[in-house]
């Protein structure tokens, strides 16, 4: 198929679509306060793909094989895509790809100015790194990055699904910094302050009291990272990493605890509908409530009810 024709005014999933001849198999838009968003994809081959797209899309490779063309600057790289190989694919419109055989693959969409953000937020000077357009490469963070992704998307049925903007936001950071760290022309000063970033001091009691009392008095509702580090009184990246020296987990993880532990109790202790309780606890459906319940007590909501 020939190139999109006016994809940069597109979204990058619409312009892809029109490039390949597919719908995405579900869509998570971005949510207000960052914006990373991810789709899942089933394609057949196609040709000329052109990448003139407002985001750069970092690709993971789920299930299939085939055969890969990239064409930028008069020079050809070919190569064949695995299950649980990555792909970065730069939005600048200057390289062009085709693709023989079927894949799926799941689609992390991720603008330039994230980066340009986390460049002044981090590195001396502000400096942007360019990541590097890389084909089906190996990276073991990567690839367990996307099957939590998946694990955490897929419980939800149709194209459109809920975005969770306290995963998302606190996913987007961690992916910055590994792409920067790792698959950058970033200085060596640069990547060295990555590195001595890493090592923070945990929250203050007082602090992560805070945070925890937010979490309890917000958890029907859905959580924004960026509102945490304001209780916090940190920048994201900051906190992200200093929640995560206190408390030995991730605030989503954090998050997610505490909803299921309440739901616990209310199955225990009322007669609400599984439903309600679902609402009550923050999930945004049923189904979600159920997978994660399952998942972490081994047993259904129903099961839980019903046991002595």
């Amino acid at each position: 198929m020939g190139a999109a024709e006016g994809c940069a005014l597109a979204s990058t999933p619409e312009a892809i679509a029109r490039g390949v001849g597919v719908r995405p198999v579900y869509l998570v838009d971005a949510v207000a306060d960052h914006s990373l968003s991810v789709a899942r994809w089933r394609v057949q081959s196609f040709r000329g793909l052109r990448e003139a797209f407002p985001q750069s899309v970092l690709v993971f490779y789920v299930a299939g094989s085939a055969l890969v063309t990239r064409i930028a600057g008069g020079r050809v790289i070919r190569k064949r895509t695995r299950a649980g190989t990555v792909s970065f694919c730069i939005g600048d419109g200057r390289s062009e790809r085709s693709v023989e055989g079927t894949v799926e693959s799941m689609h992390v969409y991720l603008r330039r100015e994230t980066l340009l953000d986390f460049a002044q937020q981090h590195l001396t000077g502000g400096a942007v790194p360019e990541i590097d357009d890389f084909l089906a490469i190996e990276d073991a963070w990567l690839a367990g990055y996307f099957r939590m992704l998946i694990s955490e998307l897929e419980v939800f049925e149709g194209v459109k699904h809920p975005a969770d903007s306290l995963l998302l936001g606190e996913t987007e950071h961690l992916l910055i910094r590994h792409l920067a760290r790792w698959h950058s022309n970033a200085r060596e000063r640069d990547r060295r302050e990555m590195d001595l970033q890493v090592r923070v001091n945990p929250l203050r009691p007082a602090i992560m009291r805070r945070v925890e009392e937010h979490v309890m008095v917000n958890l029907a509702s859905d959580i924004p990272l960026k509102a945490l580090a304001g209780v916090a009184c940190m920048s994201v990246d900051h906190f992200l990493r200093s929640f995560r020296a206190a408390a030995g987990t991730t605030p989503h993880r954090f998050v997610l605890d505490k909803r299921l532990l309440k739901a616990k109790q209310m199955l225990k202790s009322s007669d609400a509908p599984i439903a309600a309780i679902a609402t009550a606890c923050g999930f945004r459906n049923p189904s979600h409530f159920s997978v994660q319940f399952r998942a972490h007590f081994g047993i259904s909501p129903s099961v839980y009810r019903r046991s002595e």
